[in-house]
């Protein structure tokens, strides 16, 4: 069997208060609802994990609001093609 190995790295963001608040919510939704506990940077995770399932492209992207439809359109794509997989 081929195991790789994984090496993570350190990620530093700044997140407004707003984002901050949702993820805590996120946190504790998880926490009381399962009471497992899934950390912020666990949910950041996830969330690049499932964005690299695009394979967006992120060429020409010139500033923020681009980047947040870039990613956006990606994300639809790849539910659009999941919904096709289902029976």
């Amino acid at each position: 069997m081929n195991h790789k190995e994984i090496t993570k790295q350190r990620v530093i963001t700044f997140l407004t208060r707003e984002e901050l608040e949702f993820m805590d919510k996120l946190e504790n939704d998880i926490r009381f609802s399962t009471g497992k506990f899934i950390s912020r940077s666990e949910i950041m995770e996830a969330l690049a994990d499932l964005l690299t399932k695009t394979n967006m492209d992120a060429v020409g992207i010139k500033n923020h609001e681009e980047l947040k439809q870039k990613i956006l359109e990606a994300i639809a794509k790849e539910c659009g093609e999941l919904l096709k997989k289902e029976p």
